[in-house]
């Protein structure tokens, strides 16, 4: 039973230590739906891990009955957590002014530089509002900051930008 109550606090606490780690990194690592969704997985192991450790420090039952009971009812939380609560979070925008496709086309400010390679932020500003986005280069070139830029395309929540100079007029002399 001792052995058993280890198990359920490590995978409480790897599970807790992963659904933070996911929250600081969620935009980056958009790469898995549905089920497969990590902030589904960490759920599921934390609610069982923590069923588990009720069930044995209250009821008293037997180890395999906690184990049984605790990935049922882990189940069956992670199953209304994910219906009601993540799938409506994630089919709904950012902002109800712009959405991601409303942005392509638009020409914002960084407000943070985007380093050779990596991720920095844009600021898209129009009559609805303003938005924040992360931003990446095209070409994977550095672009520094107060430098204007155009939105390409939004990935994973990720705006795909290049460097945009404003057009002049010339007046032609003839």
């Amino acid at each position: 039973m001792e052995s058993l109550d280890q198990l359920y606090w490590w995978v409480l606490i790897i599970a807790g230590l992963g659904t933070f780690i996911y929250m600081l990194f969620s935009d980056a690592f958009d790469l898995f739906e549905g089920w497969f969704n990590p902030a589904v997985i960490l759920s599921f192991l934390a609610l069982g891990a923590g069923i588990g450790l009720i069930l044995n420090a209250l009821a008293h039952v037997s180890p395999m009955i906690g184990l049984a009971v605790a990935l049922v009812g882990s189940f069956a939380l992670t199953t209304l957590l994910y219906l009601f609560v993540l799938l409506p979070l994630s089919n709904a925008e950012e902002s109800i002014g712009m959405t991601d496709e409303s942005l392509v086309g638009l020409v914002g400010r960084l407000t943070v530089p985007v380093p050779e390679g990596g991720y920095g932020e844009v600021l898209v500003e129009s009559v609805i509002g303003s938005v924040v986005k992360t931003a990446q280069s095209i070409d994977g070139k550095a672009i520094s900051a107060d430098r204007r830029v155009v939105i390409i395309e939004v990935e994973r929540n990720i705006a795909v930008v290049m460097e945009y100079d404003e057009p002049t007029i010339r007046k032609e002399n003839g």
